[in-house]
């Protein structure tokens, strides 16, 4: 496997759209052993967004758009994270200890940033400059998922839209959402689009003032194939629907 924390999916896709996915990888670089960590661990939201790879991947090919997913673990480094923040590089992710980030060096939490989590971003800057250069100002695209349960409470939404004061999309794509019948939809829940802890979207689309989305599909409904089908299927014809208003 490419050591490149970052790959590029449909690269040379004219839609004027980019989807990004900070955490499509439990994968942890050559180097840096298991973490500390048993194999299970890696298997679990702490270590990726579980189907949100696979989401982004069938989007980019629907929409003939452009992808760029991360390709290292959030346990070494999270890329939706900026770099103050004690979350860029966890010594505890939910209530489990992560041995190889306790006590981290400033020098390999720097390390970390400068192999790992800018030439993601550099990547995605390039892929959106590209398209600006050739006239045409993209959609930023953002998918994570979540997990079913938190803290021993169940989560009833099946997908959500996060949002910050942008509401350009993320007000339509509720909407269309609603529109269909038998799912549950949540706005901003259970996270928000947070501009003091998110990294990615604040700094790609918001800085520049790009319409953007932050979704989020519940893990239990893309854990497999026909559910990552599915939920890319229903999420991209109401992208459609929005998107052509």
């Amino acid at each position: 496997m490419t050591d490149l924390p970052y790959r590029l999916v449909n690269e040379a896709g004219p839609a004027p759209m980019v989807i990004i996915c900070d955490h499509a990888s439990n994968r942890v670089p050559a180097g840096y052993g298991d973490l500390g960590l048993p194999p299970a661990a890696f298997e679990r939201h702490i270590a990726w967004d579980i189907g949100a790879a696979a989401v982004s991947e069938i989007l980019a090919q629907r929409f003939n758009a452009p992808a760029i997913l991360s390709t290292v673990t959030r346990l070494l480094i999270d890329c939706n994270r900026q770099f103050e923040d004690p979350g860029l590089t966890p010594a505890v992710s939910h209530g489990t200890e992560i041995p190889a980030n306790r006590e981290l060096s400033e020098a390999e939490r720097t390390n970390r940033w400068r192999l790992y989590h800018q030439p993601y971003h550099a990547t995605i800057a390039q892929v959106i400059d590209r398209q600006l250069a050739n006239g045409r100002a993209p959609v930023l695209l953002s998918i994570h998922s979540m997990t079913p349960v938190m803290r021993g409470t169940a989560r009833p939404w099946q997908i959500a839209v996060c949002s910050d004061t942008d509401q350009r999309l993320s007000a339509p794509m509720l909407d269309a959402l609603r529109a269909r019948s038998g799912i549950v939809v949540g706005d901003n829940e259970p996270y928000r689009l947070d501009p003091n802890e998110d990294y990615s979207v604040p700094l790609h689309a918001a800085r520049r003032g790009l319409k953007h989305l932050q979704i989020e599909f519940r893990q239990d409904e893309v854990a497999d194939a026909a559910g990552q089908q599915r939920w890319a299927a229903l999420f991209g014809d109401c992208l459609d629907q929005v998107l052509s208003r």
